[in-house]
This record gives structure tokens, C-alpha cells and sequence, in this order.
């Protein structure tokens, strides 16, 4: 990749802000993990040489393993603030070193979402993989906290008088089937299962967030403090507007999908 494609890319996400101390590994990602895990048994093929692509926990590895059908798995991270014993090395998912046709499986459980080059990742991904190989991933899809979205632009509008991109913008289930198959995927598959989970508040929200190790880390984000009265004007809105009256309900849409290399 030259330098000029490299500064045709929009730089819509700052990587160097991707942190992974703040991991817990909850629920939702649990259940996440669960079915790409199943969607790779359902294969029913052996895989020698696996990758997980920006892995967030062991756990994912071992649900993995235990389909019995990975052989030798391989994880990478980009970077951490602390000691990680999650990866076997590091590595940014824009530049993969990874020699041509020499995977079997790669897959990523959310761990590709603030990647720049989407189509370049993909491309590698498709070298690397061996005839016959898998590329599976999660992503989050487009309506993922969109109440939040709501109530955050809301809040902005009637206490700053202005607009702010507080929450990053989530993948297009029809883009990811097509940008599969423009990386020389067969067979390219985009499905989207919406999960919807309750709060009380919005502190349990954001503390939520916070356990997926998301945070805002576009270019684009605000540079200022952010006055608490945002968020308590926020959550006003989601009660008034996503409640029961005990709790708001905010959705997460997760898109799946796969790709064979020929």
C-alpha cells in the first residue's frame, strides 16, 4: 500500500486510543462470542491455523476451542497500556503481518468496529487465509444505542445550543455483504440479530459500555469537558422516551458475517 492510498483513507477513528484495561467480559459479549463460536462449529470443518483478530479476552479463544475444530489458535491485539497475556503478538488490523495463504480460520468477536480501512482489512484477511479458509466477524449494526444517540443530540441541542458526535457510526449490514465480496470473498453472508437490554439509569448504561472497552475515540469527538448536565438531560430524555417508567430500553445490533476464500 503506497503512502498516497494510505492518505486517501479518512482517519475517522484515532487508534492510538484503543485501550484494553478497561475489558470485562459481560453478558452480551458472552452471548455474542456463543454464537459466532456455534456458527463456526455448524461448519463442520477442521481448521489447522486459526487468528483471532483483536481479542478482548481468553475466553473468546476458549469457546472457540471448544468446538474442537481449531487445531493451533493465534490472537493479536494492537496495543495496551498494561502487561496483556491475552495475545500472541501485536498487531494494528489496517497492517497485518501475516504471510499470504497461510491460515486456515480468522475470525474477530466486535473487535474490528474502529477499524479506518474496513475494505484493506478485508483484503488482507482474504490473502492471509489459505484455499477454502473462513474469515468470520461481529460487528456492531447500525441502530446500536441509537436512543443514546437520541438523547445525547437532544441534550447537546438545548444546553450547548449545538451538535456533537458522541457515539461512532456502526456498520451497514448491506455495505459489509458487499465489501466482502469486493475482497474476493465467496459465498459473502450478512445477518443481523437485535438483542435489547434495560437500564435504571444512564450511569449503568455508560458503565456498560465501558465493559465492552468502547469508548469514544473518533477524531471528531469533542475536545472539551462535557458538563454532567448533558447526561442528566439524556436520561430524562431516554425515560421519557424508551421507559416503562422503571427502566429504558436500549437496543444492540450485532451483524454476522462470513466469507470463503476459493
Amino acid at each position: 500500500m503506497t503512502s498516497q492510498t494510505q492518505n486517501s483513507i479518512p482517519e475517522i477513528f484515532n487508534r492510538k486510543t484503543i485501550k484494553h484495561n478497561h475489558f470485562k467480559f459481560n453478558k452480551l459479549y458472552k452471548q455474542i462470542a456463543n454464537e459466532l463460536a456455534e456458527r463456526i462449529k455448524e461448519t463442520n470443518i477442521n481448521f489447522e491455523y486459526a487468528l483471532e483478530l483483536n481479542s478482548k479476552t481468553l475466553s473468546t479463544g476458549t469457546q472457540i476451542e471448544n468446538t474442537k475444530l481449531v487445531k493451533n489458535l493465534y490472537r493479536t491485539i494492537i496495543h495496551s497500556q498494561t502487561k496483556n497475556t491475552l495475545i500472541n503478538f501485536y498487531s494494528d488490523e489496517e497492517f497485518l503481518p501475516i504471510k499470504n495463504n497461510s491460515l486456515d480460520l480468522v475470525y474477530s468477536v466486535l473487535g474490528l468496529n474502529t477499524v479506518n480501512d474496513i475494505p484493506g482489512t478485508f483484503r488482507q484477511i482474504y490473502n492471509a487465509l489459505k484455499s477454502n479458509g473462513l474469515f468470520i466477524a461481529a460487528f456492531w449494526g447500525a441502530g446500536t444505542l441509537s436512543p443514546l444517540a437520541e438523547g445525547l443530540a437532544y441534550a447537546d441541542e438545548k444546553i450547548l445550543g449545538g451538535l456533537y458526535q458522541r457515539i461512532f457510526p456502526f456498520c451497514d449490514i448491506k455495505t459489509m455483504g458487499s465489501l466482502l465480496q469486493r475482497a474476493g470473498f465467496t459465498m459473502p453472508m450478512a445477518d443481523q440479530e437485535k438483542i435489547v437490554k434495560s437500564y435504571k439509569n444512564i450511569s449503568n448504561l455508560f458503565t456498560d459500555i465501558r465493559s465492552f472497552n468502547e469508548c469514544n475515540n473518533l477524531n471528531s469527538r469533542p475536545k472539551t469537558f462535557t458538563p454532567k448536565s448533558i447526561f442528566k438531560e439524556a436520561e430524562i430524555y431516554l425515560k421519557d422516551n424508551y421507559s416503562n417508567n422503571i427502566e429504558f430500553f436500549i437496543p444492540y445490533n450485532i451483524i454476522f458475517i462470513t466469507g470463503w476464500k476459493n
